[in-house]
């Protein structure tokens, strides 16, 4: 009678403790995979991190070169300014005249503006690159010709106009220098030529006696340039201007 009591009651002890011990080993399961699943979601989210730090980091540097781009645009801006005021107050100086010597014309007088039939028959593209072998050669005479020309025309007027800037410049027109310095730089200043348009600039205005705004361009060109070789120049003139 005792065995028949007792025996029904031993298997639903160890049912019971089947049962318990197959429920403790699901939550254990179930821990396990949910710790995986945080631990997936750690990763997705340094990941995430990861990726929002090297957007902000390349937002911040898009930034700064924007802010750069700006700053360096507002001070073109201001000394094209400058360069209009000092065309206004010098005007004579800046047009090319037949009031000076015949036997010193500049550079930008009829000879910038002949148009034989040779040149006429020429594409501008082809007296523009003829002009930019003519001016390595130092053919001066040669290659204002067809700068003007093809300024005229339209094709590629701001560099031939920094072109004839630059022929007036190294024959010692300043005045005129500062001419086509002025009217390139107008019509696009971000060209790569900028910081010797603006160094060139700078010393034709001091040879004609304007050292405060040879100053103010030649401060320019050492803020705006600081790894050009202009920049190294227009500091040791900086030094010399007094």
């Amino acid at each position: 009678m005792l065995k028949r009591v007792l025996f029904p009651i031993l298997i639903a002890t160890v049912s019971a403790q089947a049962f318990g011990d197959d429920l403790a080993q699901a939550n254990r399961n179930r821990i396990l995979l949910l710790q995986q699943k945080i631990a997936q979601q750690n990763e997705r989210i340094d990941g995430l991190t990861s990726l929002i730090e090297g957007m902000s980091a390349a937002l911040a540097q898009i930034q700064d070169r924007t802010s750069k781009e700006t700053q360096l645009e507002q001070r073109v801006r201001l000394l094209e300014s400058k360069l209009a005021k000092l065309e206004m107050d010098s005007k004579q100086r800046y047009v090319p005249s037949t009031q000076s010597s015949v036997k010193k014309k500049s550079v930008s007088q009829t000879k910038y503006t002949s148009e034989d039939a040779s040149l006429k028959a020429k594409t501008p593209s082809k007296l523009y690159s003829e002009g930019v072998r003519m001016f390595v050669k130092k053919q001066y005479d040669e290659a204002a010709k067809r700068f003007a020309i093809s300024a005229m025309k339209g094709y590629k007027p701001a560099a031939s106009n920094y072109y004839l800037g630059e022929i007036a410049y190294y024959t010692k027109a300043y005045d005129d220098a500062i001419f086509y310095y002025k009217k390139s730089a107008g019509l696009y200043d971000k060209a790569g030529y900028m910081d010797v348009l603006m160094l060139h600039t700078a010393i034709s205005l001091e040879r004609i006696g304007k050292k405060a705004q040879a100053k103010a361009f030649y401060e320019n060109v050492v803020e705006s340039y600081p790894g050009k070789r202009a920049a190294v120049i227009a500091k040791k003139r900086l030094k010399k201007l007094h």
